[in-house]
C-alpha cells in the first residue's frame, strides 16, 4: 500500500512539473509583413558567425555562399575569404574560386586570417598561429581543456598588432604578433561549467565579449564585467543588446550600464537581429519588434520549429530551411 502511495505520490509531483511550465503569451499579436525566403537546404550546424546547411552551403555574414569543397563546416568569414572546417583536421580557405587548404593534427573549432596569417583554435582547447605561406606554426599553447561547450563558439581576431584568441575555458588570450607570445590573458569566466566564448568583436576600439554566463567589455583601459545569463547577444552602433534566460530583453552602453530594459514574461529568446528596429525571435511562434529607444514593443505571430537551428545575422533571421530579412 505505501508503495503504491509513493507511486502516486511520485505521478502527481511529475504531472503538476509538468502541467505547470508556462509560456509567453502576449495579449496582441499581428501579421507581419516581411515575406519568408525559402532556402535550399536546412540548417545542420552553427557557430556564432554563421551555420552550415545540409546541402553543406553556407550562411554567413555575406549570405549563402556556396561551398566549393562540399564536405566541410562553417567557421567563419573574412577579408572576403569563407573559413570551413572537417572532421579530419583540415582547414580550407575559399576565395573566389580559390580555395586552399591546410591540415593539422588536432579538429579545429574557431579561426580567422590576416593577410597570410591563420590563427585558429582546436578541440583540445589549443590556439596557434600559422604562417600560409610558408606553412610553418609560429605560435602555439595549450590551455585547460573543456568538455562542455556552448555551440556558439566565437572565433579569434586580429587587432593592429595583437591577435585576440576566444578559448573554451573561458578566457581571451592577447598575442603579439610581432613578438609571437601570450602579451596578455583576460580570464571572463573561471568558474562556470560552460563558460566558453561565444561571443566576441571590436567596435570604436572598444572589446566586446561574452560567455553564457558573463558580459564584459574592455573600454579605455578598463574592465567591465557583469554576470548575466545570456540567451542572444547582438551589437548596433554603441550599444550591446542582450536576451536572457528568463525573458528580459536589455539594451547596454559599452560601459555595461543598463539603459533600457522590457521583460517578456516566461519568453524564450532563440536569436535576435537588428534592422531599423531590434528584432527578438521567440520560441512559441513569435517574432518581437522593439524600436531603438525601448519606448514599444509590437509582437507578430511567426511560424517556426522552435526544435530546429536558427541563428540571426545582422539583419536577417535563419530559421532552419527558411530565413526573413527584416526592416
Amino acid at each position: 500500500m505505501k508503495k503504491l502511495l509513493s507511486l502516486t505520490t511520485l505521478f502527481i509531483i511529475l504531472f503538476t512539473g509538468c502541467s505547470s511550465k508556462q509560456y509567453f503569451e502576449p495579449e496582441d499579436t499581428f501579421n507581419l509583413q516581411q515575406n519568408v525566403i525559402k532556402l535550399d537546404s536546412s540548417i545542420i550546424s552553427l557557430n556564432s558567425n554563421g551555420a552550415t546547411l545540409e546541402n553543406e552551403n553556407f550562411i554567413s555574414s555575406s549570405g549563402i555562399v556556396d561551398n566549393k569543397t562540399k564536405k566541410s563546416y562553417f567557421l567563419n568569414f573574412v577579408n572576403d575569404t569563407t573559413i570551413s572546417t572537417d572532421n579530419n583536421a583540415k582547414v580550407y580557405l575559399q576565395n573566389n574560386d580559390t580555395t586552399k587548404s591546410f591540415s593539422f593534427s588536432k579538429n579545429i573549432i574557431s579561426a580567422s586570417k590576416h593577410n597570410n596569417l591563420l590563427a585558429f583554435g582546436s578541440i583540445d582547447n589549443s590556439i596557434t598561429l600559422f604562417d600560409m605561406d610558408t606553412k610553418k606554426i609560429l605560435f602555439k599553447e595549450y590551455l585547460k581543456p573543456s568538455s562542455i561547450n556552448n555551440t556558439k563558439i566565437a572565433n579569434p581576431i586580429f587587432l593592429n598588432t595583437v591577435v585576440l584568441y576566444p578559448t573554451l575555458d573561458g578566457k581571451i588570450v592577447i598575442v603579439d604578433l610581432k613578438q609571437k607570445v601570450v602579451a596578455k590573458t583576460i580570464n571572463i569566466d573561471p568558474n562556470n561549467d560552460v563558460n566558453n566564448i561565444i561571443f566576441l568583436k571590436e567596435v570604436q576600439n572598444i572589446l566586446i565579449a561574452a560567455t553564457s554566463n558573463k558580459l564584459f567589455t574592455f573600454v579605455n583601459g578598463k574592465v567591465n564585467l557583469k554576470d548575466i545569463d545570456i540567451q542572444s547577444i547582438i551589437v548596433n552602433k554603441n550599444n550591446i543588446y542582450v536576451a536572457t534566460l528568463d525573458g528580459e530583453i536589455a539594451k547596454y552602453d559599452f560601459l555595461l550600464n543598463k539603459t533600457a530594459f522590457k521583460k517578456f514574461k516566461f519568453a524564450k529568446i532563440n536569436a535576435l537581429a537588428f534592422g531599423t528596429y531590434l528584432y527578438a525571435l521567440e520560441s512559441q511562434n513569435f517574432l518581437i519588434r522593439i524600436d531603438e529607444n525601448f519606448k514599444t514593443a509590437k509582437v507578430f505571430d511567426f511560424s517556426f520549429d522552435n526544435e530546429e537551428k536558427v541563428i540571426g545575422i545582422d539583419n536577417k533571421i535563419y530559421t532552419n530551411d527558411t530565413y526573413i530579412v527584416l526592416d
